[in-house]
């Protein structure tokens, strides 16, 4: 018989110190392992106590000459919207992106209601007249748009702006401008920080740059130091450097203005910020931000640094361990595991393949074919192997029993239409509530083209007793995961978003409530959450696709308490099982994985799925064919015909 042997535990050993951020004195020490003195940090004022407004952080894209055309700029601002449009990202951080000037109404149009603001690359001296070519402040302002970067490394360099030039354009934007925002960009190149004169050259290029600026204008004013070594190269300072650097431009701006208001001003580092960068750096005092270049033009790239731009929360380190491979199917797309209590099994679909797969823990796993793609699987009550198939097309209700068992399913019946009947939805995610009902979402197959497919058009919905459904949240939104329940609540995550909601679940028919941001994935993480499932004590357990872990969050934290590592990069969703539900089962999908990993947590377990409870006075929601005795076969050509 099967053995369920518990995985070797290993726990990371260092020192529990609080972040960066919440310290009041740092003192930096370079790569030379050199001091560079005491320093203020982002939450003091004039060396005393905590500030009682910290700086708010400031993510900035510049798409710099790209993309090509219109329809790939729309493209790409569809993609930022929809990982924006009704989330909450902007609490904690301002986000701006700049386009070329051909892309700036449209940047406005598609980035609507999304909180991103609109900026413009560049801006001419003068205001209006015979200026052939120019742009004035006043105009990038009556479009709409919020900042004007200046003084970019590739406009001193390329085009030959010096310092004075830009001092001008700052001073007519300040004036004329309307309320316009300006980024100021200043750095040294490499020859000149080997030459050790980063301080004199940021020193000259603040100062002159900002010559007759008042301080009642500096509100306006955002200093992003972009060290021109580090600017498409690949390389970045380290976190330590980019403070130094940030210090330094803040005692530039303290000898100008005084130390209020050299506080006050925020500084964004430029240079190959990435995802798997902006964590480490946002870690430091005097670092506010991030002006970002290449990664700006992956949507989801920008919008996993713009996370990592959020206030840094305290959390221990978490327990760590390993999963091992338990059943070697070699799934295509191995997701929704739920396990039976009545059958002492395990339930899990392989979507594209069309198949369903169940084990007893004992004998070798087998499957069943269904003709369509499958979204997820759930418990039916009833006999044993009962169970409810979101399929493409239409929900499927059918037992998997050994003793009738083909390769090719048979006589499965149909119990209700899926919503959205249109090619561009189907049914992804979902689970059986405490009531018996089925929760579900959509999954848009168009999500990562950002065409007008490629919007959030996708509804969450319930199936109930009755074989009703009822719309039960009040957006659309991209790709279904994450959906369990715990007590009254239900977690939601739009996948491409990496976030995770809360809401109140009503324990009768309604909507969604209250919804509540519990966890944003790490932007040093590749990926998205995926399928998830939750523990007696409530903590939620999702799936990392593209992250090679599982982790357990708590909810009311927003602290990784556990994480599971997989030898593959893409595990897709996790359930609780065995004849004690303390078995963590996890699918995985390929190229590399496929099979079913699983892992015991000490004083971990989970709570009897539930089965999906049938009101035995239902009839099919609407499906004459059935009700005719058709096949479900009939059902399919039939609805191929209707189109």
């Amino acid at each position: 018989g099967f053995q369920i042997s518990q995985t070797a535990i290993y726990r990371q050993k260092y020192n529990h110190g609080k972040c960066l951020r919440e310290n009041t004195f740092l003192n930096v020490v370079d790569e030379n392992n050199n001091e560079s003195g005491l320093y203020q940090d982002s939450f003091t004022e004039n060396g005393g106590g905590l500030k009682s407004q910290r700086r708010r952080s400031i993510i900035a894209g510049n798409w710099k000459l790209n993309p090509t055309t219109l329809s790939e700029a729309k493209t790409m601002l569809k993609l930022l919207a929809s990982n924006f449009i009704n989330h909450d990202r902007n609490n904690g951080v301002e986000v701006v992106v700049f386009p070329p000037f051909p892309f700036l109404s449209v940047a406005l149009e598609e980035l609507e209601g999304t909180g991103i603001k609109v900026g413009a690359q560049n801006v001419g001296i003068n205001t209006k007249g015979a200026f052939t070519g120019e742009v004035a402040p006043s105009m990038i302002s009556s479009l709409g748009c919020n900042y004007v970067m200046l003084g970019h490394s590739e406009r001193r360099v390329i085009f030959d702006e010096t310092d004075n030039i830009i001092n001008q354009k700052l001073k007519v934007c300040l004036e004329e401008g309307a309320g316009l925002g300006v980024i100021l960009c200043v750095g040294e190149t490499e020859e000149e920080y080997e030459s050790n004169l980063l301080a004199s050259v940021v020193d000259v290029q603040i100062k002159k740059g900002m010559m007759g600026v008042s301080e009642e204008d500096l509100s306006r004013v955002v200093i992003a130091y972009e060290p021109v070594w580090a600017i498409g190269t690949g390389k970045v300072a380290t976190p330590q450097q980019a403070q130094i650097a940030h210090e330094t431009i803040r005692k530039t701006l303290k000898e100008m203005y005084g130390p209020s208001a050299a506080q006050s001003m925020r500084i964004q580092y430029g240079g190959s910020v990435t995802p798997d960068s902006i964590e480490s750096l946002m870690k430091m005092p005097d670092v506010d931000g991030a002006l970002v270049g290449g990664a700006s033009l992956v949507p989801d790239s920008f919008t996993r640094i713009v996370d990592g731009g959020l206030p840094l929360l305290n959390s221990q380190p978490p327990l760590e361990y390993v999963a091992k491979e338990c059943v070697a199917t070699k799934n295509v797309l191995g997701e929704s595991p739920v396990w039976s209590q009545r059958d002492q099994a395990l339930y899990w679909i392989s979507a594209p393949e069309e198949e369903v797969w169940t084990w007893n823990l004992k004998d070798a796993p087998y499957r069943r074919l269904f003709d369509t793609t499958i979204g997820c699987v759930a418990l039916k009550e009833g006999e044993n192997g009962s169970i409810v198939i979101a399929g493409e097309k239409a929900f499927l209700t059918t037992a998997m029993t050994t003793g009738m068992m083909t390769d090719f399913g048979s006589g499965p019946e149909i119990l209700a239409e899926r919503p959205e009947q249109s090619y561009t939805t189907r049914p992804n995610d979902g689970r059986v509530d405490r009531q018996g009902r089925l929760v579900f979402g959509m999954y848009n197959n168009y999500h990562r083209l950002g065409v007008s497919a490629g919007d959030n058009n996708c509804g969450l919905y319930r199936l109930n007793a009755d074989l009703k459904m009822e719309q039960i949240m009040d957006y659309k939104y991209r790709v279904s995961n994450c959906i369990c329940f715990y007590d009254r609540v239900m977690y939601f995550c739009d996948t491409p978003t990496r976030k995770v909601y809360a809401f109140d679940y009503p324990e009768a028919n309604g909507p969604l409530t209250n919804r509540r941001l519990i966890w944003t994935m790490p932007s040093n993480l590749a990926g998205g959450p995926d399928g998830a499932q939750v523990d007696s004590d409530g903590g939620l357990w999702m799936a990392l696709s593209g992250a090679g872990r599982v982790v357990r969050v708590d909810p009311s934290t927003g602290s990784i308490t556990h994480t599971i590592h997989l030898p593959v990069n893409s595990p897709t969703s996790c359930t609780f099982g065995g004849p004690n539900l303390d078995v963590l089962f996890i699918t995985t999908r390929g190229p590399d994985g496929g099979g079913i990993y699983h892992v015991t947590i000490p004083g971990i377990k989970g709570l009897v799925e539930p089965e999906f409870r049938l009101n035995k006075a239902a009839t099919p929601n609407g499906h004459e064919e059935k009700a005719q005795g058709n096949s479900y076969e009939d059902y399919m050509k039939n609805r191929q015909v209707m189109g």
